[in-house]
């Protein structure tokens, strides 16, 4: 069963990430506090990250950076969310695999989701 990592500020979008992904047959687990992001990310065994921008005091593009930077992590799968309009933009200076604006239509969610850990 595939892992997928939410890292997220906002419960309402981890919960029903975590409904829509689980529904999928994804094992699904989730981030809100992102203080030492750095050893939860290589605990969560994580085949896939949906990773939100805008984390508070924590930038998501950084997050992104540091698990791309990282030999045992740089291929996992980051997926960046956000309503930010430059998000493609982002996802290239990341290094993100895909990206999902918000808000997001469910199928096509599951569609980027699924291409991504097929």
């Amino acid at each position: 069963m595939k892992r997928i990592l939410i890292i997220e500020d906002e419960q309402d979008i981890v919960d029903i990430a975590t409904l829509i992904l689980e529904d999928e047959g994804y094992e699904v687990c989730s981030m809100t506090d992102f203080e030492g992001y750095e050893s939860k990310v290589e605990k969560s065994h994580a085949d896939l990250i949906l990773l939100d921008l805008n984390l508070g005091a924590y930038q998501g593009k950084d997050i992104c950076k540091y698990i791309k930077g990282q030999d045992d992590l740089k291929q996992t799968v980051v997926v960046l969310m956000s309503a930010n309009k430059d998000i493609e933009m982002v996802k290239i200076e990341a290094g993100a695999d895909a990206f999902i604006s918000k808000p997001f239509d469910l199928e096509y969610f599951i569609q980027v989701i699924r291409s991504q850990i097929a």
